[in-house]
């Protein structure tokens, strides 16, 4: 078992820069924090090293852990891990986000995706980073298993029609009903920011545009109307 006890250890920095976007990107690597993340890592095959203060791969110090974890929570291991990879292929269901800037609303996104049977999801470049420790925590495991790529959405939603999908936007200007839309199984659902929603210029390519009724309220959080959306278009 390798043992780690300095903070100043080039491993420990390479570490705590998984921390960030730009540490996770050149290093393709990322942490996760919970005895079911880690499991779910391994039985992705992803899982690289469990770091330990107790017992694991690696033997760390109090110190270490508590530099790299995020959470308040006492822990004693976390599991460092490869981040996925998928390939671009077809997919019958889809989510399209715009700039959606929460990793909680992301990582909910990407466990309700998984649980209504969509195939992958494709995010705005401007998205925040689907590798952040809130977004794989919300996701609760569903990260390891669901495509994501990161990528110009006029470009993606291009790519999509020319597969047969139908593109439905949402917004509360010009738009029909939920209850209106066609269920059909070739879709690609976007979704936009938490306070702008979807793009003009991206909801201008959509085959349609859709909203959820409310009565005596305008506004859902994007996770939730996505939900909702998944459920009825599943």
């Amino acid at each position: 078992m390798e043992k780690i006890t300095s903070l100043q250890n080039k491993k420990v920095k390479i570490w705590t820069s998984l921390q960030t976007k730009k540490g996770r990107d050149e290093h393709q690597l990322f942490l996760v924090e919970t005895e079911h993340l880690i499991e779910e890592a391994n039985n992705a095959h992803v899982l690289k090293a469990i770091l330990s203060d107790e017992d694991g791969d690696i033997l760390v110090t109090k110190e270490i852990i508590r530099k790299l974890k995020t959470s308040q929570s006492t822990i004693h291991k976390l599991g460092l891990c490869a981040i996925p990879h998928f390939e671009k292929k077809r997919y019958k269901k889809v989510i399209l986000l715009d700039e959606v800037q929460d990793p909680g609303n992301l990582g909910t996104i990407i466990r309700t995706a998984k649980s209504f049977g969509f195939g992958a999801i494709y995010c705005s470049e401007n998205c925040c980073d689907a590798f952040n420790a809130k977004c794989v925590q919300s996701s609760q495991g569903a990260i390891f298993s669901m495509p994501i790529f990161r990528q110009d959405l006029k470009s993606v939603i291009a790519f999509l029609k020319k597969q047969g999908l139908k593109v439905l936007g949402t917004s509360l200007k010009k738009s029909i009903p939920l209850k209106e839309v066609q269920k059909i199984n070739d879709i690609a659902i976007l979704l936009g920011n938490e306070g702008q929603g979807v793009k003009d210029e991206l909801l201008a390519l959509c085959d349609e545009i859709t909203r959820i009724e409310m009565d005596g309220f305008e506004s859902l959080n994007v996770a939730i109307a996505g939900a909702i959306l998944m459920y009825t278009l599943q």
